[in-house]
């Protein structure tokens, strides 16, 4: 003989009256449109080509108002390097 004794059925407490299986296909059907989105911004890494400074910023901030100057597609000088050398 068995020990175990029958378990009670499961009580919902959400007034919704949508089966189980509605709200995971809901629930996965919105998570896959959400991975389908690419982020807007995204963290970039300058480095002046002269001394080696490097400073972090999103793609949507400014190089110049970071202390670097860009000089060529994707190439920058810090500030101090850029008045050294003429660019600024």
């Amino acid at each position: 003989m068995s020990s175990r004794t029958a378990r009670p059925s499961k009580k919902h407490t959400y007034s919704s009256t949508s089966s189980d299986s509605d709200i995971s296909t809901s629930s996965s059907s919105t998570r896959i449109s959400m991975d389908a989105v690419h982020p807007v911004a995204y963290v970039e890494v300058l480095r002046c080509m002269r001394c080696a400074k490097s400073t972090e910023l999103t793609s949507t901030d400014d190089a110049a108002a970071n202390g670097m100057i860009q000089v060529g597609t994707g190439i920058y000088y810090c500030s101090r390097c850029a008045k050294i050398v003429g660019y600024a």
